[in-house]
């Protein structure tokens, strides 16, 4: 009977590294944790400074579109003190190879890319949309 009321008194608790381990695995895991919703709130805040870039490229490209005439060239500008734009219009040839030198087509055809650039953190990100647009050709004009 001595020896049933001795493993009773030993089995009353938990010992010393039985705790320091488990304090250790909670150590790390909350540690986890905290690294994991941090990482989140990052990646959620990033995903949100490119949803306002691509609206504010959007608005910039429907700008662009907008106007009757459209020359080439780039022009830069901000929205704000976070976010700045850079428009890039380029011609585009749309006739073949061998060209006609007497031959005007009636229309001229322009690439224009919105990019828009802003500071997240240390880093400097961007995002750009492209799109084209057809303007009437200058020798389209009546002759009277």
């Amino acid at each position: 009977m001595g020896s049933k009321a001795q493993m009773a008194r030993f089995n009353k608790g938990f010992t010393l590294i039985e705790v320091v381990v488990a304090l250790a695995i909670l150590g790390v895991g909350l540690a986890i944790i905290i690294e994991l919703f941090s990482g989140g709130l990052r990646l959620g805040r990033t995903s949100e400074e490119y949803t306002k870039a691509a609206n504010y490229a959007r608005m910039k490209m429907e700008e662009i579109s907008s106007q009757q005439d459209i020359v080439e060239g780039m022009k830069e500008g901000e929205f704000n003190n976070e976010f700045r734009w850079q428009v890039n219009v380029k011609k585009i040839d749309i006739l073949p190879i061998e060209k006609n030198p007497d031959f005007k087509p009636p229309v001229e055809l322009f690439q224009v890319k919105v990019n828009i650039l802003w500071k997240s953190g240390l880093k400097e990100r961007s995002t750009s949309i492209e799109s084209y647009k057809m303007n009437k050709s200058g020798g389209d004009e009546k002759k009277s």
